[in-house]
């Protein structure tokens, strides 16, 4: 074996796995992340085969088989949507990588920009199309920039506001919910979800909507708009992210919707490498130190980092809200709001859990989204009540 090679391999695979940063923040040598890797393995396999031809071929046939084994299993449960008969550990693994090979809406440079007001939103009146394992979806935007025609920019009589569940991640524009709504009630609904939007940014997006002739308006939460709610819920901060962070992003998004030789085993071996740092400069609780959740903390604490933003809303809207959040797989967030609600009440404001309707079958199989039958379903539950409520017969007051 020879030492040199052997080093030089490592040292081609530990850059991209220890300073990915190092080359997305320069446009120049980016392009040789994808390479290195790959490169560097085959030096090692070199090494170690001694040079010799037959056991290096018999080596390299050994990662190929880890390599298909890895990405086999994403792509067969992309295109099989099976839970099974794949082991559950091994499923929620590669639930767990699929993270680095998902592409997300926000930092595709064909989809979206960079905007100094919300960080980034979608491109303005384009066609284009939003690809992951699981999905290959078309996406259109109107002239405000979100994901919808034109014609629902004009006088909608409902609003949504979201985030990637609202918009209709991996789902085609005419499968969402706000176009079963559409279709069953006979009327304008303008969808205004955008991609990991937090409340915040949702209510500031809504001031650039002419809300005369809403008469409802559909809030969709995520158990992760806590973090952008409570940081600008005193003071509106920095929207944290500037335009070279935005570039710097998209070429984050690049890595991960790319496929370079090895790449399984490279997001593997990564893995492993970041779980043993973490578990090793994570230090033990002394066993006489019982740990207690401080439930005091963490009470009410996505509504009250929730309601003040209704409040603002409701100096532009007096109009009914209904509010229904998806995220965390039968975990209703709601729940929480509608026990906050019952101590300080809030007029016209109407929650909605649609956890009981939802099964696994409603989500992707690796992916954390609702599919178009979830859709479906919520679409057609929330037609029922506003028709049971009677909203888009009411006028405004």
């Amino acid at each position: 074996m020879s030492a040199i090679r052997f080093l030089i391999g490592l040292l081609l695979i530990c850059l991209p796995i220890f300073r990915q940063e190092f080359f997305v923040a320069h446009r120049t040598i980016f392009p040789l992340y994808f390479f290195l890797f790959p490169i560097g393995l085959i030096i090692m396999i070199w090494s170690v085969s001694g040079q010799r031809f037959s056991r290096f071929g018999l080596i390299l046939g050994g990662f190929i088989f880890v390599e298909v084994a890895l990405v086999g299993s994403v792509v067969y449960m992309a295109h099989s949507q099976r839970y099974s008969p794949l082991p559950d550990g091994y499923y929620y693994w590669v639930r767990g990588q699929y993270g680095y090979f998902k592409s997300t809406t926000n930092f595709n440079s064909a989809l979206s920009r960079y905007d100094t007001s919300l960080g980034y939103r979608f491109r303005p009146n384009i066609t284009g199309r939003f690809t992951n394992p699981e999905f290959d979806v078309e996406v259109r935007t109107n002239s405000l920039g979100v994901r919808d025609d034109e014609a629902s920019h004009e006088h909608p009589s409902i609003v949504v506001l979201g985030d990637s569940h609202g918009m209709g991640w991996g789902v085609e524009q005419p499968d969402r919910f706000s176009e079963v709504l559409e279709n069953r009630l006979r009327t304008r609904v303008l969808n205004t979800a955008i991609t990991s939007y937090g409340t915040h940014r949702e209510t500031k997006l809504l001031n650039q909507v002419d809300l005369d002739s809403c008469k409802l308006l559909i809030i969709q939460y995520c158990d992760n708009d806590l973090a952008e709610n409570v940081a600008n819920l005193d003071m509106e901060q920095n929207i944290g992210i500037d335009s070279l962070e935005f570039r710097a992003a998209e070429k984050q998004n690049t890595i991960n919707r790319t496929y370079f030789p090895f790449k399984g085993i490279f997001l593997s071996l990564r893995w492993l490498i970041n779980s043993g740092m973490q578990s090793a400069a994570q230090p033990s609780a002394p066993a006489s130190t019982p740990q207690v959740a401080d439930t005091q903390a963490t009470k009410f604490e996505h509504a009250k980092a929730f309601f003040p933003y209704l409040r603002r809303v409701r100096e532009r809207y007096k109009g009914p809200i209904v509010v229904f959040d998806l995220g965390v797989y039968n975990f209703p967030i709601v729940k929480e709001f509608q026990d906050y609600q019952a101590i300080h009440p809030e007029e016209a404001i109407h929650f909605v859990n649609v956890h009981p309707l939802l099964t696994r079958a409603d989500y992707f199989t690796i992916d954390d989204h609702i599919n178009a039958r979830g859709h479906a379903k919520i679409g057609a539950a929330l037609a029922d009540l506003i028709q049971e409520k009677g909203w888009l017969q009411s006028q405004r007051p």
